[in-house]
């Protein structure tokens, strides 16, 4: 099944969602029909029919859900247009300015849309309605600068933060099936956001100085920016409360320790809050027609088929079959995570989605140690660091979602893309390198 998903994915012969519902299906029958164990009868579809369903009751999996319904709810209510245009006007017209501005944009959303796609999908027309505004080409280097940064900057919001990217809390499912550990909300913040800001700050860079723009300041910015604030009137008593509710779920999020009721749940209880009569500021027809069916399922059924590797030892099988034959068992775990560092850009290279590239990495990268039998601690910081590397690496622009929205806007071509995301990438890694030697060891996760 693992192998039918790699080629579907890579080939994209069939969507997507189609590959979810062949996924669940393949796991029923190919269960079904197989000894419940040595010397066993067959295990029955029925049987098997609920474990292939497992990854639909999966704590991650409703995390991704929640996140997706938080975000359709955002963009229903329209709060992140009043949010990103206050962002550009405290930041200053000029065209660096307002570059930075879409980035940290990015990493504000971050917080606020648990959804890597939608956040990207956010700015992108506002930066669009900004260059029309201005009677600028879309060719412009100044569009081509905004929407580079757009592209670049929307992979790396979802590092720091659990809750940003859909693919977080799939890591973390692993690893809790396998370790019995997990991770808290505040914890990956505590380990992933210290490395998310630098590569923030390296995308600027990168931007800056890689794009040169027409002009330094952008010729009636200001009044542009005070013009579109303006139309969108005073903030609505809606607004008012879906800030309020993100605030306060974003604070549950991060208090779990002292509260003890996990991200999952919190999630779930700021949904019904925000789609409940009176207090709630949406109605469920329209926010559910926003909700993506499909990636619902994908989700669902890639955590069915990592946990169902790591139930029947094929993860633990696969890890020694490919990284044991070439002798990564008797290397030390830095040069384990220099090998799975360079597998994993170039594995990467192949999946047009972050998602199912974690889906065939992680269970691999997990049952490899398990099978090299390395102690719990290291099991789990040295898998979730490795999943960041599938975040940061979107060398091309069809390596993600939210990397393709922007190019699709034909602000700029493939290969100037690449020519600032290749340097990026191998730069990032070597932070990413920097990191391992010394934060995360300072602080015992690896």
């Amino acid at each position: 099944v693992l192998a039918f998903a790699l080629v579907v994915w890579v080939s994209e012969a069939i969507s997507y969602p189609m590959s979810a519902v062949a996924i669940f299906s393949f796991l029923t029958v190919g269960l079904g029909f197989a000894p419940a164990g040595a010397g066993a009868a067959r295990l029955g579809t029925s049987k098997a029919l609920s474990m292939a369903l497992t990854g639909l009751t999966n704590g991650g999996w409703v995390l991704v859900v929640t996140g997706l319904f938080i975000a359709a709810i955002m963009l229903e209510i329209g709060l992140e247009k009043r949010v990103a245009l206050t962002i550009l006007k405290i930041v200053g017209t000029k065209s660096k300015n307002l570059m930075a501005g879409m980035i940290v944009a990015m990493s504000v959303f971050a917080f606020l849309i648990p959804s890597i796609t939608a956040r990207s999908a956010c700015l992108c027309p506002i930066a669009l309605g900004l260059v029309d505004a201005l009677k600028l080409s879309r060719k412009s280097q100044f569009a081509k600068a905004l929407m580079l940064s757009i592209a670049l900057s929307s992979s790396i919001s979802g590092v720091g933060i659990l809750s940003a990217a859909a693919q977080n809390p799939l890591t973390v499912s692993f690893v809790e099936k396998v370790t019995g550990q997990t991770i808290t909300w505040l914890q990956w913040l505590i380990y992933a956001e210290p490395l998310g800001l630098v590569l923030t700050i390296l995308v600027y860079f990168f931007v800056s100085r890689m794009v040169k723009v027409e002009f330094d300041e952008v010729p009636g910015g200001k009044e542009l920016v005070e013009q579109q604030l303006q139309s969108l009137g005073p903030m609505s008593s809606r607004e008012k409360r879906l800030l309020y509710i993100l605030l306060a779920t974003i604070l549950a999020w991060a208090t779990e320790p002292l509260h003890h009721i996990d991200a999952n749940s919190v999630s779930v209880l700021s949904v019904l809050v925000l789609l409940f009569p009176v207090i709630g500021v949406a109605d469920w027809k329209p926010v559910a027609k926003k909700v993506d069916l499909g990636t619902i399922a994908l989700f669902g059924a890639c955590i069915s088929m990592g946990e169902l590797l790591f139930r029947t030892g094929a993860a633990t099988w696969a890890a020694n079959r490919s990284l044991g034959a070439m002798g990564v068992t008797a290397m030390r775990p830095l040069m384990i995570m220099i090998v799975f560092a360079v597998a994993i850009f170039f594995v990467r290279l192949a999946f047009a989605s972050s998602a199912a590239a974690v889906s065939a990495l992680i269970p691999t990268i997990l049952g490899f140690l398990v099978g090299a039998k390395t102690s719990n601690p290291h099991i789990v910081g040295m898998t979730v660091v490795a999943s960041y590397i599938i975040l940061f690496t979107c060398v091309l622009p069809v390596n993600s979602p939210q990397t393709m929205i922007p190019y699709a806007t034909d602000t700029y071509e493939a290969k100037e893309y690449i020519r600032i995301a290749l340097p990026f990438t191998i730069v990032a890694l070597f932070v990413w390198f920097l990191f391992y030697l010394t934060y995360w060891r300072w602080l015992g996760f690896v």
